[in-house]
C-alpha cells in the first residue's frame, strides 16, 4: 500500500482487522487531524456481493449525525481501493472494558445503555438497522462516551439483504432468535441485540456459549435467558424486566421500538420503580408450520397449470423432509438430542465457601475457574462466601465447563448521619472506622461544634477494612483560655495542668552535652524549660492546640 490514500490522508499504521476491511490511523493533511480509515481488502473488491456491502455501510452512516454514533467523514476510491474515513477514537472497546473490569455496576451500565440505545433510536430514525450490535463494535473514548460503530453489515429498511448463499450475518453470541431462523433483520433484531449487550454489562460475560455457532443460535431459540438478579441480587428488578422485554423470544413480546426502551432506561433507578414486579413472558417452542413456504416465494413464480401441482407439491414435500432431516442432524451433533448426558444444571451455590463449591461442581464434572473468580464486598453474604456464579443456578450447561464465581470480600458499612452531632464525637467515630477525617470550621448561627455538613452521603457503603476520606464541615466554637506561662514548673505538674484543660502536649527531652560545667550545675532537671508555642496568654481555642514541652534530665553515661 502506498504512503497515502486519495492524495489526502497519510496512512501511519494498521489498527484493526476484519473479515472484509482493515482499519489503519491515518493523518489528514489537509485538516490536520488523526483519522481512521477503513480500506476494503484487494481479494475482496472483485466480490460483487461484498463491494455492495462495503458501499451500503457508507452509504448508511453517512446519513447518521449523533454524538454516540463513530461519524464519518469522506468515502472514496483511490485506483482500486475503496475506502471509509471515520472519526478516530482513541480508547478501547466495550468488550475490553468487561475483560478487564468483569461486571459493571448497574447505575453505570444502565448510563451506557441510554447512550447505545440513543444512538441506534437514531439509526433507526433514519432506517438503517445496524444487525451486528455488539460489545466489540462499541468504542469507549478516554472521556467515557460511547460510541456505536462498524455499520458494515447495515441494512437500510426496505432494501434487499445481500448474503452469500443465504448466510445470516451478525454475531451468533448476540443474534436474534428470527434472524437464526433465516428471517429478515428488522429493528427489534438490533433490540434483541443490545439487551444481550444489556446482560453482558451486567453479569461480565454474554449468556449462551456452546461448541459451536449452531449450538449458541439453538440457545437463542430454545433456551431462556438467565435472571441477572441470580447473578447479582442487588440489581432492580426494574432493570433486569428492560433485559426480559428487550430479548423476548417472540418478537411480539419485545420492545416494538427502540425509543420504548429508551423511556424505560430513563425511568428504571427511579424511586416509583423500587418495588416493580418481575415479568415474564410464556413463550413455548412452536414448529411454524410453513418454515418452508418462502422457497415459492424466493422463486418469485405463479402457480403453474393444474398439471404442474403434481410435481409443486412434490418438490415442496422433498424439500419439508431434507430441512427437517438436516434439523434433526444438527441437533444430534449439538447435542441437544440424543445426547442429553453432555449437559448439566448449575447448582445454586450461593453462601458456600470456594471449596465448598469445588467439590459440590466435581460431583457434576463441573469446576470452578480459578482464574476468574471476583472478590467483592456485599450487604448481606459473609466473606470467603460466594454471592454468585457464572452461569447462573439451575441454567444448563456442558459438563466440563468452568464455573465463574463472584466472592464476598466482607460486609460493607453503612455511613452514618453525622450532620447535627458534636464535631469531636463524629471525628472519634469516624477514625474508630479507619477514616482520614479533614475538619473545616466554619462560622454559622447554628450551635456551636455541631456538624453542619459531611463530604460523603449519609448511607454510602464503605470498606472498613481500607482507608478512608471524609471532611467534615462544623460551627466554630467562640471558646477562649488563658494558658498559664509553664516555664520552671515541674513536669508531673505542668503534665497536670495541661490535662486538666484539654490541651493536647508532647514531652521533649533537651541535650545538654554542650553544656559547660558551671551551666550544667545551673541547670534544673525536670522542669520546664520551654513551650512551643509560647504560653502564658489567651487563645480562641484548644482544639487544633498541640504543646511541647522542652525540659533537662539527669543522664548516666
Amino acid at each position: 500500500m502506498s504512503e497515502y490514500i486519495g492524495n489526502r490522508y497519510r496512512i501511519v499504521k494498521l489498527i484493526g482487522r476484519g473479515g472484509m476491511a482493515d482499519v489503519y490511523l491515518a493523518y489528514d493533511t489537509i485538516l490536520k487531524r488523526e483519522v481512521a480509515v477503513k480500506i476494503m481488502k484487494s481479494d475482496m473488491a472483485d466480490d460483487p456481493t461484498a463491494l455492495e456491502r462495503f458501499k451500503r455501510e457508507a452509504g448508511a452512516v453517512t446519513q447518521l449525525s449523533h454524538p454516540n454514533i463513530v461519524d464519518v467523514y469522506d468515502v472514496g476510491d483511490d485506483g482500486d481501493k475503496h475506502y471509509i474515513v471515520m472519526e478516530y477514537v482513541k480508547g478501547y472497546t466495550l468488550k475490553q472494558l468487561i475483560r478487564k473490569r468483569g461486571p459493571i455496576p448497574y447505575k453505570e451500565a444502565v448510563w451506557m445503555m441510554k447512550q447505545l440505545a440513543g444512538a441506534l433510536m437514531e439509526a433507526h430514525r433514519n432506517n438503517v438497522i445496524h444487525r451486528d450490535v455488539k460489545s466489540q463494535n462499541v468504542l469507549i473514548k478516554d472521556d467515557g462516551t460511547i460510541k456505536l460503530s462498524d455499520f458494515g453489515i447495515a441494512l437500510a429498511n426496505g432494501a434487499m439483504q445481500i448474503t452469500h448463499k443465504d448466510s445470516v450475518l451478525g454475531s451468533v453470541h448476540y443474534l436474534a432468535p428470527e434472524l437464526s431462523k433465516g428471517k429478515q433483520a428488522t429493528m427489534q433484531s438490533d433490540i434483541y441485540s443490545l439487551g444481550i449487550v444489556f446482560y453482558e454489562l451486567l453479569t461480565g460475560d454474554v449468556p449462551y456459549k456452546g461448541e459451536n455457532p449452531v449450538q449458541v443460535a439453538l440457545m437463542h431459540i430454545k433456551g431462556d435467558i438467565p435472571r441477572v438478579r441470580s447473578f447479582d441480587p442487588s440489581i432492580p428488578q426494574s432493570v433486569e424486566n428492560i433485559i426480559t422485554r428487550a430479548t423476548a423470544k417472540n418478537p411480539n413480546n419485545r420492545y416494538r421500538n427502540i425509543a420504548l426502551m429508551l423511556q424505560d432506561l430513563n425511568e428504571c433507578l427511579k424511586k416509583e420503580h423500587k418495588n416493580d414486579p418481575m415479568i415474564s413472558f410464556d413463550e413455548p417452542i412452536k414448529e411454524e408450520k410453513n418454515e418452508n413456504v418462502h422457497i415459492s416465494k424466493l422463486s418469485g413464480k405463479k402457480k403453474g397449470k393444474k398439471g404442474n401441482s403434481f410435481f409443486s407439491v412434490a418438490f415442496l414435500t422433498c424439500a419439508i423432509l431434507i430441512s427437517l432431516i438436516v434439523l434433526l442432524l444438527v441437533l444430534f451433533l449439538t447435542g441437544i438430542i440424543g445426547n442429553k448426558d453432555k449437559f448439566v444444571t448449575v447448582p445454586d451455590l450461593r453462601n458456600m465457601t470456594v471449596q465448598e463449591a469445588k467439590d459440590l461442581l466435581a460431583q457434576k464434572n463441573l469446576e470452578v475457574d480459578d482464574s476468574r473468580i471476583t472478590w467483592i464486598l456485599s450487604d448481606d453474604i459473609e466473606k470467603d462466601h460466594i454471592i454468585s456464579s457464572n452461569p447462573v443456578a439451575h441454567q444448563e450447561v456442558e459438563i466440563g465447563t468452568k464455573i465463574k464465581l463472584t466472592v464476598s470480600n466482607g460486609l460493607y458499612s453503612v455511613l452514618q448521619n453525622y450532620v447535627g452531632k458534636n464535631y469531636a464525637d463524629a471525628r472519634d467515630e469516624l477514625k474508630a472506622l479507619n477514616f482520614n477525617v479533614k475538619l473545616v470550621p466554619v462560622e454559622s448561627d447554628q450551635g456551636e461544634g455541631i456538624v453542619i455538613e459531611q463530604s460523603l452521603e449519609p448511607g454510602t457503603k464503605f470498606d472498613a477494612s481500607q482507608n478512608n476520606e471524609i471532611t467534615i464541615k462544623y460551627v466554630l466554637e467562640n471558646k477562649q483560655i488563658v494558658l498559664a506561662d509553664l516555664i520552671g514548673w515541674e513536669i508531673s505538674e505542668a503534665a497536670q495542668y495541661l490535662e486538666e484543660n484539654n490541651v493536647n502536649f508532647i514531652l521533649s527531652e533537651e541535650d545538654r552535652s554542650f553544656f559547660t560545667e558551671e551551666e550544667l550545675v545551673n541547670s534544673d532537671v525536670n522542669r520546664v524549660v520551654k513551650t512551643s508555642p509560647e504560653l502564658g496568654k489567651t487563645f480562641e481555642t484548644v482544639d487544633d492546640l498541640r504543646v511541647v514541652i522542652y525540659y533537662y534530665t539527669v543522664r548516666e553515661d
